[in-house]
């Protein structure tokens, strides 16, 4: 419901249908990803990748994502995560060529298996409405990304322009050291099981309060830090502070900061992106010639002939 995959009021008649329709997107988007002759309008819209470089690149990275702790899991069940994550990963960057598949996906998708170990359906689903939010971090330029570089820096010179200027001096202010936080939505930076508590923290505060948090917690997280950081000498010394020596960090304690620090500034940057539901055209249904309906308002005209 935070993602906006399903709303308070539905119906399980409702939500079954939204879930259908999912699988059948799913499977019509591999199915068609896998015919020989249906990759030439997606390398034309792809910004100049192939289909071909956009799978090797989810095999790379498929092989080394985070899946849970590793003593936890068998080599069997370890496969069969690495099958589903390719399955999805290969469905969504073929219903969306402008974006294709970037570093990063994977690991924002892996928590998602976890969650719904028997449903690739409510995985993807929940997944597409993620990439939904954050597709702008993923666009050729990473405008999202820029974006939220620009909120931390203004925000950061309001409430605490000491450190802002410590960021300056060690040549940081342009942001590099927040890209894998802001790209993998925190997902590296924090342990494995802690993730979906941290991001529905997020969402949450997203959805209820129309309070946008991500930038105030990587400007959160530097303040928490504040006293360390005032000591670096180097931007390297900073990379490494930031992107080794405080991981894993505090995932609650972070939020609570970013929180305050929403509140103390007194406003927050606009939202990147869209709506209050999962609403995305379905490639699928596109590329078969049908009428673009979106999932949700399909799975609600289901669900009315199913409960009639």
């Amino acid at each position: 419901m935070l993602l906006g995959c399903y709303a308070p009021d539905e119906t399980p008649a409702v939500r079954r249908a939204a879930n259908d329709l999912a699988q059948q997107e799913l499977a019509l988007l591999l199915q068609q990803a896998a015919a020989p002759d249906s990759h030439t309008s997606f390398d034309l819209s792809s910004g100049g990748e192939t289909w071909e470089q956009n799978v090797r690149r989810i095999a790379t990275d498929v092989s080394r994502t985070d899946c849970g702790p590793s003593e936890d899991t068998t080599a069997e069940e370890r496969d069969a995560i690495s099958v589903r994550l390719t399955r999805i990963l290969t469905a969504y960057a073929y219903s969306d060529p402008a974006v294709g598949y970037c570093q990063g996906m994977s690991d924002i998708l892996s928590p998602f298996l976890v969650v719904f170990p028997d449903s690739d359906a409510l995985a993807y689903m929940c997944f597409s409405a993620l990439m939904t939010k954050i597709r702008q971090n993923f666009l050729e330029g990473q405008p999202g990304v820029h974006t939220s570089i620009q909120h931390i820096g203004i925000l950061l010179k309001a409430v605490d322009r000491k450190l802002w200027r410590q960021i300056d001096v060690l040549d940081m202010s342009t942001g590099v050291f927040a890209f894998r936080m802001l790209v993998c939505q925190f997902r590296r930076e924090l342990m494995f099981g802690d993730i979906f508590d941290f991001w529905e923290r997020l969402w949450a505060a997203e959805r209820l309060a129309d309070c946008q948090l991500k930038e105030h917690c990587v400007a959160a997280l530097l303040r928490l830090h504040r006293k360390q950081i005032m000591r670096l000498r180097s931007p390297e010394d900073f990379i490494q502070f930031v992107n080794k020596d405080i991981v894993p960090i505090d995932g609650p304690a972070t939020v609570n900061a970013a929180y305050k620090l929403w509140k103390q500034s007194g406003r927050q940057p606009p939202p990147q992106a869209a709506g209050t539901r999962w609403t995305r055209l379905s490639k699928a249904e596109v590329l078969s010639a049908k009428k673009p309906d979106s999932l949700m308002v399909q799975a609600e005209a289901v669900g009315k002939e199913v409960v009639a």
